[in-house]
């Protein structure tokens, strides 16, 4: 399934679930989308703003002191 953010003509926006890319495609060429606000069927994938996945936090380093700053190790020469 894809989520396209969508414009009619009026400038009304709405999102809309599809099968696939092909399907928003096959839908639009036989104008099944109509805008949910005023039904009209001239239709077009609005900008989006792409889906970015939060990012894993850096692991604690193996000596168990506070994360390392600009490459300096507090830990450094400790042995």
């Amino acid at each position: 399934m894809i989520v396209f953010s969508l414009q009619c003509s009026k400038n009304h926006s709405f999102d809309e679930w599809f099968s696939s890319s092909a399907d928003y495609d096959t839908q639009k060429k036989s104008k099944a989308i109509a805008c949910p606000t005023c039904g009209d069927k001239k239709i077009e994938k609005a900008l989006m703003a792409p889906s970015v996945g939060k990012s894993a936090a850096a692991p604690a380093p193996a000596c168990g002191a506070p994360a390392c700053g600009n490459g300096a190790c507090p830990m450094s020469g400790v042995r």
